[in-house]
């Protein structure tokens, strides 16, 4: 029928569940484990299953097509043996009972809960940070473009500089010294010593050697802009991507540096400004290639709230330390 699927690790309410196997990559589940994962009894009357959070019999679910039913919404699923249990698609099921199925490729998870909608305050909280962030994302974007301008302009008046003093330095060496005429007239020949030499022409005055200007320091200078943390509320977790920016002019160093991801804290506490307490919900080391100068390297970390979708809602961020600059 099919094979399991080791690939992915499933979870039904935050806890790990293994009845899965998969078919033309569909999961397929025992509908009775699922059920009792969900938190769910059944009754059996003729080939509808009707599904209740109350205490029931729960018989053995048979193969075949069968009505699941709970409250006013119902769906036909065709069940298989395999093992001594009947398995079913499993997101219809889940649907069914009104929980979500989210899976996260990068991590290999996939995770079944209880739908969760936002209120609108916590939906305009989001919206607040998201504004922040983006207001200080243009606030860096548009230092970092002026201080890339001025390093530009400002090498180019060295470099416009250098090559004017090099040009003033081969005129100079160029300058012929004026010749002795080839034949000196015979008064020249009475005259007394002191007006010989009063007419005689002034030497050239010698250039200067040229003075060498000190040369720039070259060294690097890490920049790092703010991270953004989107939150998934329906898989529990929290994508980072930052960028690293060096506006130095030498090659950095391999970028290190520690990300901090903090979030609102699960006890529900108010601080003196009437917002929600906040804590740390992750921190790792970040370790980086070299910079170029002018040049940028962004990096992505995915991080999962151990709560998965029920993590708490609320003012998210995430920054990072760099270790060193130069």
């Amino acid at each position: 029928m099919s094979n399991a699927a080791p690939a992915e690790n499933y979870y039904v309410r935050n806890r790990p569940f293994t009845q899965v196997v998969k078919a033309g990559g569909e999961a397929m589940v025992s509908a009775e484990a699922f059920l009792r994962a969900l938190g769910l009894n059944w009754t059996v009357d003729g080939s509808v299953v009707t599904l209740t959070d109350r205490p029931a019999a729960n018989p053995t679910l048979k193969s075949g097509v069968l009505t699941y039913r709970y409250g006013s919404s119902e769906v036909q699923l065709e069940g298989s043996p395999r093992g001594g249990a009947t398995f079913v698609s499993m997101r219809p099921l889940a649907k069914l009972a009104n929980y979500s199925v989210a899976a996260n490729s990068q991590l290999g998870i996939v995770d079944v809960n209880k739908a969760r909608m936002s209120t609108d305050a916590e939906k305009k909280e989001v919206g607040e940070v998201q504004a922040q962030f983006a207001a200080a994302q243009k606030e860096k974007e548009e230092a970092w473009t002026k201080k890339a301008a001025e390093l530009k302009e400002k090498r180019e008046k060295e470099a416009e500089g250098a090559k004017k003093d090099e040009e003033g330095a081969g005129d100079a060496a160029s300058t012929d010294t004026p010749k002795e005429p080839k034949g000196k007239d015979k008064k020249d020949k009475d005259k007394k010593p002191e007006e010989t030499a009063a007419t005689q022409p002034t030497p050239p005055v010698e250039p200067k050697p040229e003075e060498k200007k000190p040369e720039e320091k070259k060294e690097a200078n890490l920049e790092a802009l703010p991270v953004n943390a989107t939150a998934n509320s329906l898989n529990g977790t929290v994508t980072m991507t930052c960028e690293v920016r060096n506006i130095g002019n030498a090659p950095s160093k391999g970028v290190s540096g520690t990300l901090t991801l903090t979030g609102p804290s699960r006890s529900g506490s108010v601080t003196d400004n009437g917002n929600s307490s906040s804590s740390t919900w992750y921190t790792k080391s970040i370790n980086g290639p070299s910079v170029a100068p002018g040049a940028s390297w962004t990096f992505t970390e995915t991080w999962r709230h151990p709560s998965g979708n029920s993590m708490p809602i609320g003012n998210i961020n995430a920054s990072i330390k760099l270790n060193g600059t130069k």
